[in-house]
């Protein structure tokens, strides 16, 4: 089919247009691009910026100093500070029994007395001989120096007086054995004398606790013996899921590892106050050691890399600091770590994870890091700022 000259001169000027276009359009585009670099690269803050970025929302934490230790953990068994069992000196007759189980006593309270007519007896006639024999005593020591009586008589006499002397002690003595009296204040125990029972020269008849303190005594290994000192603090409870944590210092450590067991023995003393704990009872027991010196930090502060955990500290210049941690213990709240840090420093302890290196940081509410305690600090708020 034959074209017409106006259509193919139409299609000529059409092609032509559109080059020239295109070629407008590209030559625009080349000139404008630094100048759209310019304006993205203007500020090198940023959400990772660093100075003249923005100011991340986070939360500070003061940095608080600490000790880690090892706990040990053992069982443990009961017993007054002052514990006896009461057993009669003499053999006879039970007259009379102060013994109410559970009561407490006063100490020379008499808990039990044994028919002593006899001993009264010896002691009447031990009194009514002492007088007459110290006075023919005194009187041959002075006809002796009169030489009205010999040597020998002046010491007869004196020797006659001293043995008298000695009966009266020992009827005195007989007499007391009689008698079975609380040495000391305590809580009785438990018996099964009654008057008109007889009972011999051992026997036990009760016993008497002074319950107003009670010694845990446990056992630790040998390995663990450099981890226990004089005045730590022991806790103990009574095995019961609620039962209640007392508090008690150790008061004697023994002087030599068990040969048999490879254990040392160690005493802690209790209050008992409240009457709460029983001799003889068995106490899960628990001992922290005061160990190295460390610092502690919140756990909400570490972050983790390849590199390992960090946390994210406040400088002098207001800047985020990266300082690599080494984590010691873990406790409820808190991480006890080893790092180039010291009591007072701010670290991030919230939004660490928006933090990036030489980022600026608000400033905590306490202040700039000047003068902040190295003991008990525990500054925290949300901070959020858009320089």
């Amino acid at each position: 089919m034959k074209l017409s000259g106006s259509l193919v001169a139409g299609a000529a000027i059409g092609v032509i247009f559109g080059a020239a276009m295109t070629g407008f359009v590209l030559t625009s585009g080349a000139g404008s691009a630094p100048e759209q670099t310019q304006a993205r690269g203007g500020s090198d803050g940023g959400p990772g910026g660093g100075r003249g970025g923005f100011m991340p929302a986070v939360s500070f934490a003061a940095v608080e100093a600490a000790t880690v230790g090892k706990t040990l953990d053992i069982i443990g068994e009961g017993r007054s500070v002052k514990s006896v069992a009461l057993t009669s000196e003499a053999t006879g007759l039970v007259t009379v029994v102060n013994i109410a189980p559970g009561k407490r006593v006063s100490e020379g309270d008499v808990l039990l007395q044994l028919d002593d007519v006899q001993q009264r007896i010896a002691l009447d006639r031990a009194r009514a001989q002492y007088p007459i024999a110290k006075a023919n005593s005194e009187r041959y020591a002075s006809l002796k120096e009169t030489e009205a009586a010999s040597a020998l008589e002046a010491e007869t006499a004196f020797n006659n007086y001293k043995a008298i002397e000695a009966d009266l002690r020992a009827a005195q003595f007989a007499l007391s054995q009689r008698t079975i009296k609380a040495p000391f204040d305590g809580v009785i125990g438990l018996t099964t004398t009654e008057p008109g029972d007889y009972i011999r020269a051992g026997d036990m008849v009760t016993t008497l606790d002074d319950t107003s303190s009670i010694i845990v005594e446990f056992s630790i290994p040998q390995e663990a013996a450099n981890l226990i000192e004089l005045d730590q603090l022991v806790t103990a409870r009574l095995a019961a899921a609620d039962a209640k944590p007392h508090e008690g210092k150790v008061t004697a450590i023994d002087s030599r590892v068990d040969a048999q067991s490879r254990t040392l023995k160690i005493e802690a003393t209790f209050d008992n106050s409240d009457k709460q704990l029983l001799p003889g009872a068995i106490f899960s027991v628990s001992t922290t050691s005061e160990g190295q010196e460390a610092v502690s930090v919140p756990g909400l502060a570490i972050q983790w890399d390849r590199s390992g955990p960090f946390v994210w500290r406040r400088g002098m210049d207001g800047m985020a600091q990266r300082v690599d941690v080494a984590i010691l213990q873990r406790t409820d709240e808190q991480v006890l770590v080893e790092a180039e840090l010291k009591a007072g420093d701010y670290i991030v302890s919230e939004g660490a994870d928006r933090v990036r290196g030489q980022m600026p940081l608000p400033e905590p509410a306490g202040g700039r890091n000047k003068g902040v305690s190295a003991a008990g600090v525990s500054a925290s708020g949300a901070f959020a700022g858009n320089d």
